[in-house]
């Protein structure tokens, strides 16, 4: 259940990563969104939480000393790294939250420390003089890290040192779900904050002119400019201006206007699903008993139980992505045709084909034909 909630937990801010502060200036502006975290540093941060799940909430399998040796090194370094990331986090999303806070924090040090120790620094010296020198244990249990130690504060005598797994694992899961929260209660006004923006475009939208429209696209919501063909401010500027020549273009604006409400409206509900998530435990599955299933074998004379079959829609879906996506006189005049074959009597669809055909090198006028004839035959 601990590695299932702290997945869930990554999983959020993930989600919010991807689809709010990557996507949109104003999300980004509001972190610490450098030129380093504008790579794909902040991806291999996620890429490696997730590999290193594994190692930490496991239960460890070891049949000798040098599977326990292995599991102990790789167990504890994989929690310090997740320490090392969660710090990064931190500071990204300016929770305000430095080191030297960790650094009081018990679910931060105590293993740590641990880590420090027996991994980091088995043979600690200072200025060329001993601090302390560890090793570890051949008589530890499956469940416990054991390791043998000489320090300085101890007038070097032996010590035995003794940590239970389960212990260290609970701590770390503490230590995790405290500031995975602490980022998201950071997060979550932001979005708040983000979503009014939103609110002002639909405003805009419902009131104002198109060129206002794109303008304040612009600054809360630029994704939009790249989610289809000829979706860029200046074509659009293009395409409106022409929207009483011809339907094409009128149809296109429309069906701008849609992606653009269609899109705010599928933030919005992203928003809610993100903080409304319930984590499962997939675990409690396995305790419950299955339902009796009843199999009632029905006659199939009856005509009561024969369906009546229905006539199978034409789909238009392949022959237009492939004309949206080869873009030449070869392509064209094969997938072309086989769109033309299917709607030989309609006459809009045959009349937009040839105005792209004839238009194959002017984006505008080809993907404004080919979003009506989209329109046309309800494939948007």
């Amino acid at each position: 259940m601990m590695k299932t909630r702290v997945d869930e937990k990554l999983d959020t801010i993930a989600e919010i990563w991807n689809y709010f502060i990557w996507k949109y200036k104003y999300c980004s502006s509001k972190i610490k969104f450098n030129e380093d975290v504008k790579t794909n540093y902040f991806g291999d941060i996620l890429g490696y939480f997730r590999d290193t799940l594994e190692i930490v909430f496991n239960k460890p399998k070891s049949t000798n000393y040098t599977d326990k040796f292995s599991f102990t090194i790789s167990f504890l370094q994989a929690i310090y790294v997740q320490q090392d990331f969660i710090q990064e986090k931190l500071e990204i999303f300016k929770t305000g939250i430095e080191k030297g806070a960790l650094k009081k924090d018990p679910t931060y040090y105590i293993n740590r420390d641990l880590r420090n120790e027996l991994v980091g620094h088995p043979i600690r010296k200072y200025k060329d003089n001993l601090i302390s020198s560890t090793l570890f244990s051949y008589q530890a249990d499956d469940g416990e890290i054991q390791y043998l130690r000489y320090h300085k504060d101890n007038n070097f005598k032996f010590e035995n040192k003794t940590f239970k797994i389960t212990e260290i694992q609970e701590r770390h899961f503490d230590f995790l779900e405290k500031y995975f929260d602490k980022i998201l209660s950071k997060l979550k006004p932001l979005l708040e904050d983000y979503l009014l923006k939103l609110d002002k475009l639909e405003n805009v939208i419902n009131r104002h002119d198109f060129e206002t429209v794109l303008k304040v696209a612009e600054l809360y919501f630029e994704d939009i400019f790249k989610s289809d063909y000829v979706y860029d401010k200046v074509s659009l500027s293009k395409i409106y201006k022409r929207r009483n020549e011809h339907i094409r273009y009128q149809n296109f604006i429309e069906q701008f206007y849609k992606d653009v409400r269609s899109s705010i409206k599928d933030k919005k509900n992203l928003f809610k699903d993100i903080f409304k998530k319930k984590v499962i435990d997939k675990e409690s599955f396995t305790n419950l008993q299955r339902p009796k299933i009843e199999i009632i074998f029905v006659n199939p004379d009856k005509d009561e139980d024969k369906e009546i079959p229905r006539p199978r829609q034409e789909s238009y879906n392949y022959e237009i992505g492939k004309i949206a996506t080869r873009r030449n006189s070869l392509d064209f005049e094969f997938f072309g045709g086989m769109l033309k074959s299917k709607c030989q009597n309609n006459n809009l669809v045959l009349s937009e084909l040839e105005h792209m055909e004839n238009n194959i090198t002017n984006e505008i006028e080809y993907f404004t034909s080919l979003r009506l004839i989209s329109t046309e035959l309800k494939e948007d």
